[in-house]
């Protein structure tokens, strides 16, 4: 191996390393964080109207308020 082979192998180990340790959020009801589920549930009606009106070709929305995740849809 060249020692550019390996400065590359070595670089994508130390980038990978902090995916391979992430925690996934913790989730909770919006009412929990201060959010109001009607309209959260407003917002994704909207989003997926658009979408199917092709205004959008796709969407996925995720909101997270005081680190949980409140809302998640596509």
């Amino acid at each position: 191996m060249t020692s550019l082979t390996v400065s590359l192998a070595v670089l994508l180990t130390f980038l990978s390393l902090p995916i391979a340790f992430a925690q996934p959020l913790p989730t909770a009801k919006p009412e929990q964080v201060g959010l109001s589920s009607q309209r959260l549930e407003r917002l994704g009606q909207t989003i997926k109207t658009q979408i199917a009106n092709e205004r959008f070709p796709g969407a996925v929305v995720l909101i997270a308020r005081k680190g949980k995740i409140a809302y998640f849809g596509e």
